[in-house]
């Protein structure tokens, strides 16, 4: 006698029996997991995309392990290229008032010190401005606080024109500083795009590429527009009066399209990732106390060492070449853009050695870069104070220019390092630094002759660089004592063979990166 199916399954077993929703998404998930376990570039489960473009760590937020520099794909790539492209233009505004200083003290009749009382309110402004955006881009991300800063600054920027007075002129100038906080937004934003081995490179990109708008304001607004609208105009006060408009416009314009044509994170926006409960919920008084700490205000002051000479630049070089060697506004606008056109490769360059160092040496690579990079800027700069002939001030300006730009970008990547949740704070407040740092160099040239200012500017510089050997970051080594942890040295190695299972993939290869065929992709581990 037959016997049917059913009979013949013992009394109990469900094996047949239809999964609950419940059940069915947490199997969903395991295979999500176990895919991520083979496949570099595919995302994690509770992310916005299926896959990516370049390898992740899906351990840590789906930040991306490789830069593909030619690709604009959402979201890693997007990411890094709308952040420099966004701090470039904020950049551009913020000075584009600098190269024509010159022409509107002659209009307005305001002396050196007026000049630059303007300019140290420009500064001041981005002091106040980059702590508090740093956890505001803790809470919110960088997307939307890049854009209203952007628009919000393109408006003082067009007005500028209008000015008639020295009061009016520092009064416009400190609110065109608004541009300055987007620096946090622009070291906040590849710090979540992009794994921390990768933080001085990235970091270094985006912040020597953005820096390169101060550059590009020299040339741009006193080499190329305030020519050509002089001529148009036959007057040089129509000139200056009008071409302000043109960056702002440009701005505002950015400003509107950002926020729709990229991401705040790998796995989408905040909003995003609050509603599907991925990202952890951060008070801003919580963000800002956690990111005041003694290796934040350490960097603070180094990275008033490099860049705050960079922000001092883009102000004085201008009316340095103007009073040191008799140069029209033209010509000096164009040697400017020389010292900030070191961008285009120093800052990167320091970032990618730091991080080069960082996979041999651990911290204590990333640290000794650093005060390499601020020793030689700092003896290049009182170097430059004693020269006397053109060619052999724009070469010294040259060199002290890369080693400064290296350093900011050295300095940026330890920032990640100091605090994973409030990595925003912390870069606000040693982004903060810079202006600071900007704020007092501009006192010295208010104050003193040029040489004298260079002199005791570079004096500083040196001294600060003997701060990086008290840097403290729990579980890693510092300048001179101390050494990595096993979670630091195997969060390092677990980059590395992601690397390296990217890079098989691509071969065809398939990767063995445990000596079983998987790897340990538990988003729980923390290498901190």
């Amino acid at each position: 006698m037959s016997v049917s199916n059913d009979e013949e399954t013992p009394r109990g077993d469900t094996s047949d029996m239809p999964l609950d929703p419940v059940e069915l998404e947490n199997l969903r998930v395991r295979q999500q997991w176990e895919e991520c376990a083979r496949d570099s570039r595919r995302a994690s489960p509770n992310s916005k995309y299926e896959r990516y473009e370049i390898p992740v760590d899906h351990m840590d937020g789906d930040r991306g392990t490789q830069i593909n520099l030619f690709s604009f794909k959402r979201p890693h790539m997007r990411g890094l290229h709308c952040a420099w492209i966004s701090f470039f233009l904020c950049f551009t505004i913020w000075f584009a008032p600098a190269p024509l200083l010159k022409e509107i003290g002659d209009t307005l009749n305001l002396t050196k010190a007026e000049l630059w009382t303007s300019s140290i309110t420009n500064d001041c402004t981005a002091i106040f401005t980059r702590i508090l955006m740093g956890p505001v881009c803790d809470n919110y991300g960088a997307r939307m606080p890049m854009a209203i800063v952007l628009v919000f600054s393109s408006i003082p920027t067009a007005m500028v024109g209008l000015v008639n007075s020295a009061s009016q002129l520092a009064l416009i100038r400190f609110f065109i500083g608004f541009a300055g906080s987007s620096f946090v937004m622009s070291q906040f934003w590849p710090s979540r795009m992009f794994s921390r081995q990768l933080a001085g490179t990235a970091n270094g990109i985006v912040g020597g590429w953005g820096n390169l708008g101060g550059a590009w304001a020299q040339v741009f607004m006193g080499t190329i527009l305030f020519p050509a609208f002089r001529d148009y105009y036959g007057s040089k006060e129509k000139a200056w009066r009008t071409i302000c408009i043109i960056p702002a416009a440009m701005a505002f314009v950015w400003g509107i399209i950002l926020p729709f044509i990229t991401d705040d994170a790998p796995m989408g926006n905040y909003s995003y990732m609050k509603k599907k409960g991925t990202m952890d919920r951060i008070f801003f008084t919580t963000s800002l106390r956690s990111g005041a700490t003694r290796n934040t205000w350490i960097l603070f002051v180094q990275y008033a060492s490099c860049f705050g000479v960079e922000l001092v630049m883009n102000n004085a070089s201008v009316l340095y070449y103007n009073a040191r060697f008799g140069l029209d506004t033209d010509q000096a606008a164009a040697i400017g853009f020389a010292y900030g056109s070191m961008n285009i490769f120093a800052r990167g360059l320091g970032g990618l050695l730091s991080d080069k160092l960082n996979t041999k040496m651990g911290m204590r690579g990333r640290l000794a870069l650093q005060t390499f990079f601020l020793i030689m800027e700092g003896l290049l700069i009182v170097l430059f104070s004693f020269m006397q002939t053109l060619p052999a001030a724009i070469t010294t300006m040259c060199l002290f220019s890369i080693f400064t730009q290296a350093a900011e970008g050295a300095i940026y990547g330890v920032v990640p390092y100091i605090s994973k949740l409030y990595t925003g704070a912390v870069a606000g407040f040693v982004g903060s630094g810079g202006n600071v740092g900007s704020v007092v160099y501009g006192l010295f040239f208010r104050s003193f002759e040029y040489d004298v200012a260079f002199l005791v500017m570079g004096s500083i510089v040196i001294a600060s660089s003997f701060l990086t050997m008290f840097i403290n970051i729990p579980c890693h080594a510092g300048l001179i004592w101390g050494e990595d942890n096993h979670a630091v040295i195997q969060a390092r190695e677990r980059y590395l063979r992601r690397r390296e299972m990217a890079r098989q993939q691509d071969e065809g290869v398939t990767a063995n990166t445990d000596g079983n065929g998987e790897e340990n992709t538990s988003p729980d581990e923390n290498e901190d």
